[in-house]
């Protein structure tokens, strides 16, 4: 039986976030060694989805698991992934046995993996005078949006935090200092979880601005690592196919 696995990506110009794509699908290659694993970006760069899509259709492949590499139910995963499968299907007579995964926040695993970067910084500050900041890439989908919602409420009660605020960001900085910079000064400071799988510009301007505001402000901020633990990440996707 031939078995392939495709890892979809957003893309990015950023060369870290880049090579982030690129340790991930080493690692499912060395993990799935039954598989015949490639990667697809839905923007940006090469290959793209649909050119992978088509290698697995054309070679007859029996079975192909879709994984996209988000952590979102955003459009990209409910939209765009399955409206390319829809379109692609129409110019093969068969196609392979398709399962497409689910967004990474479906397993309690990735939750698991959030709360672990943000005990590593909470346990040096005083959470009932510090405040905690979720930010995630803005989106205009409510079923994303209500999953950020969700996420931070649930981090910021199982770390007894008084304060929680989620913040979607684009690449507008003047936008993301305004919302930081309006936060209730009555905290100390605030803790932010930046969700994000991969580097990417977005994640290089919170940092940036997040480095501009402390120097005024004298470490107002404290800015937690994004996910890169990319073993932890593979167990999330094998624990998504189990279920």
């Amino acid at each position: 039986m031939k078995k392939g696995i495709l890892l979809c990506c957003h893309g990015t110009r950023d060369r870290h976030g880049i090579n982030d794509t690129v340790k991930l699908l080493r690692f499912f290659k060395k993990k799935t060694p039954n598989y015949i694993v490639k990667i697809g970006y839905l923007e940006i760069l090469k290959p793209t989805i649909k050119d992978q899509l088509d290698f697995f259709f054309s070679r007859q492949f029996d079975y192909l698991l879709i994984v996209p590499a988000m952590i979102f139910s955003g459009n990209h995963v409910t939209k765009d992934i399955p409206k390319i499968l829809i379109n692609l299907k129409k110019n093969y007579k068969t196609s392979p046995k398709i399962f497409i995964n689910p967004p990474l926040l479906r397993s309690k695993k990735f939750v698991n993996v959030i709360q672990d970067n943000l005990i590593k910084s909470s346990k040096i500050v005083d959470k009932k005078k510090w405040g905690l900041i979720v930010v995630a890439s803005r989106t205009i989908n409510f079923k994303a949006k209500a999953e950020i919602k969700d996420i931070a409420r649930n981090i910021a009660r199982k770390n007894k935090f008084s304060f929680y605020k989620e913040i979607l960001i684009t690449l507008n900085k003047k936008n993301l200092k305004k919302n930081l910079n309006e936060l209730n000064l009555k905290y100390s400071g605030f803790l932010i979880v930046p969700l994000f799988l991969f580097r990417g510009r977005l994640l290089e301007s919170l940092r940036s601005v997040v480095k501009e505001i402390n120097k005024k402000k004298k470490k107002k901020f404290i800015l937690c690592s994004h996910v890169i633990d990319y073993k932890e990440i593979y167990t999330v996707i094998k624990n998504l196919i189990k279920s």
